[in-house]
């Protein structure tokens, strides 16, 4: 292999597969490497841990020799943050890959790729999905993914196609977003009145989250028993479903909707959780709610001193009293905010019931009553 590419493309290529490497790939250490091969004018890039595959091709400037070598994903990504040029050349000799630029040349091991895996094929329904609105709601509740490596379980997101909309859901038990769309009739899959449902591992949306961040085209998935490839422009991903049990999800908010809003500005109320988690400590996170005539009160008692926060809204029914974990709300707080959505709803039920907050009907957020500080 002799090639010469593009230092930009190929620096771009080689971090997104590099977070496809596990970090403890001792049980196979092949699979510490990224699998490259020249073909015409382009270089195809591979990387894999068997749960997850991830393969990219770009542009090269020059193809003199193609070929097809492994190399270490740990130092040539760090050989190629450290160089300040346009252009690279790699130039497989045997058993050493030549890395070379102006002013600098790296030797590192080039392994034969033999023993390295192929990515599976692509299998099952295969449907377009609009790239920006399937990074939308996947943003809109990653952030309340398990993160409790002891229940693995529910360390993942749940993607359901139902009827005509895109819905997706995270839970770690004490709290659940909920995110739906309207698909175009066009991005609907043949369900003959079944849902289609993906439960996608947690560790796939770093990688998922940037190959949708890239492009506002539409992304193409197709949907087996047990993987989903997601197709984008310049290569695909392709990620084995994991099992999960989901609660009803879509009957959660129905029993409270006629539970009162309180309609407030997002920029105040981020403000004021921000202010009250400066007095929060490892063993103190809660704040209380404190809900009166005209008055929201967000207050806060802990070993570092005590604060409030006060808020004005419209109500006028009886005085309530709820504990949340302010972390939990500020996660919510700070996705809508970044939408540049002005204002939130907010239901407080009672001191046992579920928190809700939602800037519309199609992004729903609960979080379970904690003790008030």
């Amino acid at each position: 292999m002799n090639i010469i590419a593009q230092k930009g493309f190929l620096l771009k290529a080689v971090s997104l597969l590099s977070q496809i490497i596990s970090n403890k790939p001792q049980s196979r250490p092949i699979l510490a490497n990224i699998l490259l091969k020249a073909e015409g004018q382009k270089l195809i890039l591979n990387s894999t841990d068997m749960e997850m595959g991830l393969h990219m091709e770009i542009p090269v400037e020059n193809c003199y020799e193609e070929g097809v070598v492994l190399l270490p994903a740990h130092q040539l990504l760090g050989i190629l943050k450290e160089t300040n040029v346009e252009q690279i050349q790699l130039e497989v000799l045997e058993r050493t890959a030549l890395l070379t630029g102006k002013g600098f040349q790296y030797k590192l091991p080039a392994y034969a790729n033999e023993e390295f895996p192929e990515l599976p094929e692509m299998e099952g329904q295969t449907f377009p999905l609009d790239q920006v609105v399937l990074h939308r709601v996947l943003r809109e509740v990653s952030y309340a993914m398990n993160r409790d490596k002891n229940r693995l379980q529910l360390n993942s997101i749940l993607l359901c196609i139902h009827g005509d909309q895109l819905e997706a859901v995270a839970t770690d038990q004490a709290r659940l977003a909920f995110s739906r769309t309207q698909l175009q009739q066009e991005q609907l899959p043949a369900l003959d009145g079944e849902d289609l449902k993906m439960v996608l591992p947690s560790k796939a949306m770093p990688v998922l989250s940037q190959i949708l961040s890239q492009s506002n085209k539409s992304v193409e998935l197709s949907v087996g028993d047990s993987q989903v490839t997601f197709r984008f422009d310049g290569g695909f991903f392709i990620v084995r479903l994991v099992e999960a049990q989901f609660p009803n999800y879509r009957d959660a908010y129905g029993s409270y909707s006629s539970i009162p809003n309180l309609q407030i500005s997002t920029q105040d109320m981020l403000q004021a959780i921000r202010s009250m988690i400066l007095l929060t400590c490892e063993n103190a996170k809660n704040i209380a709610l404190i809900l009166e005539k005209g008055l929201l009160t967000l207050k806060i008692s802990t070993p570092l001193g005590e604060g409030k926060y006060e808020l004005e809204v419209e109500y006028d029914g009886e005085p309530l009293t709820v504990g949340t974990n302010p972390f939990f709300m500020q996660d919510f707080l700070k996705e809508v905010d970044s939408q540049g959505i002005e204002t939130i709803f907010l239901k407080l039920v009672g001191p046992r019931k579920p928190i809700i907050v939602y800037p519309h009907d199609n992004y729903l957020y609960f979080m379970s009553p904690v003790s008030a500080s």
